[in-house]
């Protein structure tokens, strides 16, 4: 009999192909249609805002399955919360520049979004780094029959 081993993909695989390139789309897309259609910026604070919400809702919902290393877990999710915050004010601006407001630099609210958006991409690489680190050790240990103390 062949040996059928199914190929296992790491939760930081899975977290790359799911929720980055899926929350990262609207903005390829807006690049895409902006060099056809006239009128559509290439650049929209609102789609560097919807991809850090998505990053760090993934965060927190990875985390739920977290029962060890509860400190770990407690900054991890601390983070995103704020991160979330962040993206809801940042939301706001957004709706207060479509209301007519012009006091508000659309230019620095394009770039404040990007520079947040990178920087949670980067938080939440790691994180997902370390889940994944931690799911191969604790693999490894189970398959070798090895007991933690």
């Amino acid at each position: 009999m062949p040996n059928s081993k199914s190929i296992e993909i790491s939760k930081l695989t899975k977290w790359l192909c799911y929720t980055v390139i899926i929350g990262s789309t609207p903005i390829g897309l807006r690049l895409l249609f902006s060099s056809f259609i006239q009128g559509i910026s290439p650049i929209n604070p609102a789609d560097f805002i919807a991809l850090g919400f998505v990053l760090h809702i993934s965060i927190i919902n990875e985390l739920e399955h977290i029962s060890n290393d509860q400190t770990w877990k407690t900054i991890s999710n601390t983070g995103s919360i704020i991160a979330v915050f962040l993206y809801g004010g940042l939301t706001c601006l957004l709706l207060t520049i479509e209301s007519g407001n012009k006091s508000i630099n659309i230019e620095k609210l394009t770039s404040t979004s990007m520079i947040l958006a990178t920087c949670s991409f980067i938080l939440c690489f790691v994180i997902f780094y370390r889940l994944n680190s931690k799911e191969k050790v604790a693999f490894k240990l189970k398959t070798e029959g090895t007991v933690i103390c």
